[in-house]
C-alpha cells in the first residue's frame, strides 16, 4: 500500500519536474515516423520533433477529420515551422491488411538512402469493455500486441538493411508501460494448456480481467515480441544495427482516458480529479518519447522510463521477461503470434522467428 502511494506521489513529482528537453538540434535533418499521432502523446511528439529539427515528420490517422485538425495543432504549436516538413499516412491498427499495406508505403521512404531515423509504436488502445475488433481479437490483444508486434517486425528487417547506408543505427520505440510487470504469468502457463493459448484465453468474454488487467497483459505480450526483435536487431558483431527500445512516460494525462470516460459520469469525474492530480502534460511525457530515440548502443533492449530505480525494475521483470518461466512464457505468446500472423497475413509468416 505505501509502495503504491510512494509511487503515485513521484508521478505527481513529475508533473512539475519533468526530464530535461534535448539540444535544440537533437533531431536535425531527421525523418521520423509517429504512429497515433492525431492526439495525446503522438501529437506532442511530432510537435516536439519539428521543433528540434526534424526534417519530415510523418504521424498516422484512420481519421481524415482528426488528421486535418492534429495538423492545425502542429502548425500552431510550432509557429508554422512544420509548414511542408509534416504529412499523414493512412493506418488502422484494427485490421492487419491495413498494417501490412501501411508497412509497405513506409519501406519506400528514403529506401537505399539511410530509411527513417527513427520509428515509434505509439498506437495504443485502453477498452474498458470487452470487445471484438475487426479481426475478431479483442480490441486490446489487437492493437496493443498483435499489431504493433507485426509492424514491428515488417519494419526491422527493412531497417537493419539500411544500417550501411547510415552513420549510426536508427531507433526503433515501442510505447510500453510499467503496468507490464503485473500479470502472474504462472496462471498464463495453465491458461495456454487449458484454452489452447494465452490469447485466447483473454479472448473469451468469461475471462476478461478487467481494463487494467487486460492493459497490462497486452503490454506484456508486446514486451515479449519486442524482446525477440531486440535480438534480431543485433549484427554478427554482436552490435544492434538498429537500436530497440521499449518505454513508458509514466501517468500522462492523453487521449487514453477517453475510454474511462465511456463508463459514465462517475468514472469520467473520478478520472479527471486523479489525472488532474498526478499527471503530466503530454509534451512533457512525450520527452521520454525523444530521450527513447536517443539511447546509445549500449541501452539497446532496455525498458526507459524515469521514475523507479533500475534494480528495482530488474528484480520486477525477472518474475515475467528475463527468468526461465518468462523465457518459456515469451515462447509461448510468440507461437501464438506467428499461427495468427501466418493464418490472417502471411506476408509475415517467418518474420518473427520460428
Amino acid at each position: 500500500m505505501a509502495g503504491g502511494i510512494s509511487k503515485i506521489l513521484y508521478q505527481a513529482y513529475m508533473k512539475w519536474h519533468p526530464i530535461p528537453l534535448p539540444p535544440a538540434d537533437a533531431f536535425k535533418d531527421q525523418v521520423v515516423l509517429v504512429t497515433g499521432g492525431t492526439s495525446g502523446l503522438g501529437l506532442a511528439t511530432a510537435v516536439h520533433f519539428v521543433n528540434f529539427g526534424a526534417s519530415e515528420v510523418i504521424i498516422t490517422s484512420r481519421d481524415s477529420s482528426r488528421a486535418k485538425t492534429a495538423l492545425a495543432t502542429i502548425k500552431r504549436e510550432t509557429s508554422g515551422r512544420s509548414n511542408g516538413r509534416v504529412r499523414v499516412m493512412d493506418l488502422d491498427m484494427s485490421r492487419y491488411s491495413s498494417v501490412v499495406s501501411f508497412a509497405r508505403e513506409v519501406k519506400k521512404i528514403r529506401q537505399g538512402r539511410g530509411g527513417l531515423d527513427c520509428v515509434i509504436l505509439n498506437a495504443g488502445v485502453a477498452g474498458v469493455d470487452f470487445k471484438l475488433a475487426d479481426e475478431g481479437w479483442e480490441q486490446n490483444i489487437q492493437v496493443n500486441a498483435l499489431s504493433t508486434a507485426l509492424l514491428a517486425l515488417f519494419l526491422l528487417p527493412w531497417l537493419k538493411a539500411e544500417r550501411v547506408h547510415r552513420s549510426a543505427p536508427a531507433h526503433l520505440a515501442v510505447v510500453s508501460s510499467s503496468q507490464h510487470l503485473e500479470p502472474d504469468i504462472r496462471a498464463w502457463k495453465e491458461w495456454a494448456a487449458a484454452s489452447g493459448g494465452v490469447l485466447r484465453h483473454f479472448n473469451r468474454p468469461e475471462n476478461w480481467p478487467g481494463p487494467d488487467g487486460m492493459y497490462a497483459a497486452t503490454k506484456l505480450m508486446a514486451h515479449y515480441a519486442v524482446d525477440e526483435l531486440a535480438e534480431t536487431a543485433l549484427g554478427p558483431d554482436g552490435r544492434p544495427e538498429v537500436i530497440v527500445n521499449t518505454m513508458c512516460p509514466g501517468i500522462v494525462n492523453s487521449d487514453l482516458p477517453r475510454y474511462f470516460a465511456e463508463k459514465g459520469v462517475g468514472f469520467a469525474v473520478g478520472t479527471a480529479i486523479f489525472m488532474g492530480l498526478v499527471s503530466k502534460s503530454p509534451s512533457n511525457g512525450a520527452r521520454t518519447y525523444l530521450a527513447a530515440c536517443l539511447t546509445e548502443e549500449s541501452e539497446h533492449g532496455k525498458f526507459i522510463r524515469f521514475y523507479g530505480s533500475e534494480a528495482e525494475y530488474q528484480k520486477q521483470a525477472d518474475g515475467v521477461r528475463t527468468s526461465e518461466a518468462g523465457r518459456k512464457m515469451r515462447v509461448q505468446v510468440l507461437s501464438e503470434m506467428r499461427a495468427d500472423f501466418a493464418a490472417k497475413a502471411p506476408d509475415a509468416s517467418g518474420l518473427l522467428g520460428s
